[in-house]
């Protein structure tokens, strides 16, 4: 089993989007580019679904919104403008934050509400909406959700697998220190991850080594729930490219000795 390989086009160097995507299929070769909200426009849509095409490359969308910091009604009109910039580039994944909120509970309960209501939209538009861990609901302040796994389950649990699922953020996991539980209880689930290390406090977007992340143990723990990708690339390259190719080693090594028995 080939593990399928991409990365963020906020931790590469590219001038205009026509770079961004041959850097990825050939500097990289690697299967799949993640475009963030903050890096394109609506008038590259049709230029980057053309992209898309020519360089056969996976293509994702993560969004930068509190989801969670207007109305119910404002948040599901933002979420589903993004699925219809995601159906417009033809984005098959959209990462999503799971908003910051000061009542836990609540906030979970409006979340599960506006995803619900996105449901039929992402159907439609063959758009699978990413749920990604995140800091621990007191870090800083934030009221961030997705810290735990029972923050993850409360949103996805019950609604279409086509539709929703679940993206795990290795550094965000360390933070939280419980990568391994969400693994184990939400790895059906998965289907992204995000790749980038750090000291277990902050969300550094170390480079891969450069933390204290176990990444032998948790690459073969993600190999266990029987996931294979997309993993993501989301620390820089700035300085060369030696961390991004040992890791991308590291995660191709242990996939070649699972297919070798």
């Amino acid at each position: 089993m080939e593990p399928t390989i991409g990365i963020s086009c906020l931790h590469f160097e590219w001038k205009g989007v026509q770079q961004a995507f041959q850097r990825c299929a050939e500097d990289f070769g690697f299967q799949v580019l993640e475009l963030s909200t903050t890096s394109v426009r609506p008038e590259q849509y049709t230029q980057i679904r053309t992209l898309r095409h020519r360089y056969d490359l996976g293509l994702s969308l993560h969004a930068w919104t509190n989801i969670l910091a207007g109305t119910p009604e404002d948040a599901v009109s933002v979420l589903e403008d993004i699925i219809d910039a995601c159906r417009r580039m033809e984005a098959t994944h959209l990462i999503l934050h799971m908003g910051m909120y000061p009542d836990r509970a609540e906030g979970l309960a409006r979340l599960r509400k506006i995803v619900e209501s996105a449901v039929d939209t992402l159907l439609a538009a063959n758009v699978v909406l990413c749920l990604e861990n995140h800091y621990p609901f007191e870090y800083k302040g934030l009221n961030e959700l997705g810290g735990i796994p029972e923050d993850v389950l409360t949103v996805l649990e019950g609604l279409p697998a086509e539709a929703v699922g679940f993206c795990l953020d290795y550094g965000h996991a360390n933070m939280t220190k419980n990568c391994d539980q969400f693994l184990e209880r939400v790895g059906h689930r998965l289907i992204y991850t995000h790749l980038a290390d750090n000291m277990g406090e902050h969300d550094d977007h170390l480079s891969y080594g450069e933390g204290n992340i176990d990444w032998d143990s948790v690459f073969r723990q993600t190999a266990d729930v029987g996931y294979s990708g997309p993993f993501i690339v989301e620390f820089p390259e700035k300085g060369g490219r030696e961390h991004i190719d040992r890791c991308v080693e590291h995660i191709r090594r242990i996939y070649r000795e699972r297919s070798q028995g």
